[in-house]
């Protein structure tokens, strides 16, 4: 009868060690996965964002289609080293990602509220009550 339950015992704490095992490389292998599979934020190009900025002031104080619109547009894209089409293409890999149009608009925003003298609003902590 004893070395049955030695017996018993000596499986279950076969079982219960390769159980471990197994849950430990499955919690290993979902961490590698989640690590991996989750995205960070994604940059900003600030590149893009100051030629966006003074593309739109410039279409903002020339009009949309009028010559000297144009021509102010081409040499803010020249200053940035844009082409048109490499500016369109830029613009479009931006809007094609949710999350990096949403970085994207804060950046612009940002920047537009830099141009106005608009000072950037901190989060202020509250001090802890003792």
């Amino acid at each position: 009868m004893l070395s049955r339950l030695r017996a018993i015992l000596s499986r279950l704490w076969a079982f219960l060690d390769s159980a471990i095992a197994w849950i430990a490389v499955f919690v290993g292998i979902a961490a590698l996965a989640f690590f991996f599979l989750s995205k960070s934020d994604p940059e900003t190009d600030e590149r893009l964002v100051s030629a966006f900025v003074e593309v739109r002031v410039a279409e903002q104080l020339y009009g949309a289609e009028a010559p000297e619109g144009r021509l102010a547009r081409r040499e803010v894209l020249n200053k940035y080293g844009y082409t048109r089409e490499d500016f369109i293409k830029a613009c479009d890999k931006v809007l094609e990602d949710e999350k990096r149009w949403m970085m994207f608009q804060l950046a612009v925003t940002d920047k537009i509220d830099s141009l106005l003298g608009i000072p950037k609003v901190v989060p202020v902590q509250k001090k802890d009550k003792k």
